[in-house]
């Protein structure tokens, strides 16, 4: 057997860098746990800001919902907010060409609900996402 591998599922699964000395694999295992552990603070962090997201105003025509959002961490890459419309108990549907932190509710709005999405890219190449409150529906 080599050592720092395993056989898993019928593929041999291996921690780069472990030989057979036992302190050298403690040290290996802990720095692979400490990266691990760092990573895992980063999305936490990440999360943690996105559950701010909220939207705000009322379900009329012609009014404008604001987003309001606290993103925290250094880490952020890029930010993007989907807005999505349903009539009644039907799928939810992409609005297009909006990427705006507002939304001005027009006709075509009439007897349905409005949410976003806030998609939030991190330097790691980390993707999350987090769906807002609902408005609506619009009278």
């Amino acid at each position: 057997m080599l050592p720092g591998c395993r056989l898993e599922g019928g593929s041999l699964q291996c921690v780069p860098g472990l030989t057979a000395d036992p302190q050298q694999q403690i040290n290996v295992l802990n720095k692979e746990i400490s990266t691990d552990v760092q990573a895992e603070g980063r999305i936490k962090q990440t999360i943690q800001g996105l559950k701010q997201f909220v939207l705000i105003g009322e379900a009329r025509e012609g009014q404008l919902i604001k987003t309001k959002f606290d993103l925290q961490g250094e880490q952020i890459n890029s930010v993007r907010i989907h807005w999505y419309q349903r009539q009644g108990d039907g799928h939810w549907k992409l609005v297009f060409d909006r990427s705006e932190e507002t939304y001005q509710i027009s006709q075509d709005d009439k007897g349905s609900e409005i949410m976003a999405v806030l998609v939030v890219a991190t330097s790691d190449g980390q993707v999350q996402r987090v769906s807002s409150n609902v408005i609506g529906p619009i009278p």
